[in-house]
């Protein structure tokens, strides 16, 4: 009888280890087919930006070079309060990136044997165009050419004073890549 209780504790103690193993089987085949129904939504890095997504308008443009002249116009010296206007010419263009196809067509001249052909290069443009995550498309956007100034006035507190008048002029000049013709300041 002592061989039968040692037997079926050795017996129980495998019997434990297999249970064990099968019953961790199952919970790893029960994991596997949960994953399927079970929806974790990944964070998804962010997309480097490009140029679609810091589309600007003409008016957020203007308005950004004005906050950005203001503050550097009123940093020289007898400047004191100012206010700044900027006019541009027309509107952001977008440009778009352009697949170029050359086809060659050829024709020869005067039979089978003869060497004189004549060629003809037809070139059409197409868009490149990328399909988006939700199934769009869209052209890619290549570039945005900012619209050129027509003229900037400042109104400053020092405008009447010549120096600074001339200082401003030649500051917002050189910022803004414009002849100091293009530039009105005043008190």
């Amino acid at each position: 009888m002592k061989l039968d209780i040692k037997n079926f504790l050795r017996n129980l103690s495998v019997d434990k280890k297999r249970n064990v193993i099968v019953i961790m089987g199952i919970a790893g085949i029960i994991l596997i087919f949960a994953s399927n129904f079970i929806h974790i939504e990944k964070s998804e890095p962010e997309e480097t930006t490009s140029p679609q997504s810091e589309q600007l308008t003409v008016e957020s443009y203007r308005k950004q070079l004005e906050e950005e002249l203001k503050e550097i116009v009123s940093s020289i010296d007898g400047a004191g309060h100012v206010e700044i206007l900027i006019t541009m010419d027309s509107t952001i263009e977008d440009v778009y990136v352009l697949e170029k196809n050359v086809n060659e067509k050829s024709n020869q001249i005067g039979g089978e044997n003869s060497f004189d052909s004549e060629s003809e290069y037809k070139e059409e443009n197409e868009y490149v165009i990328i399909k988006n995550k939700d199934g769009s498309e869209q052209a890619v956007l290549q570039k945005q050419v900012m619209p050129k100034i027509r003229g900037v006035l400042v109104v400053c507190d020092g405008g009447g004073n010549t120096v600074t008048r001339e200082k401003i002029t030649n500051a917002v000049a050189s910022v803004l890549n414009i002849s100091t013709g293009k530039v009105y300041v005043t008190n």
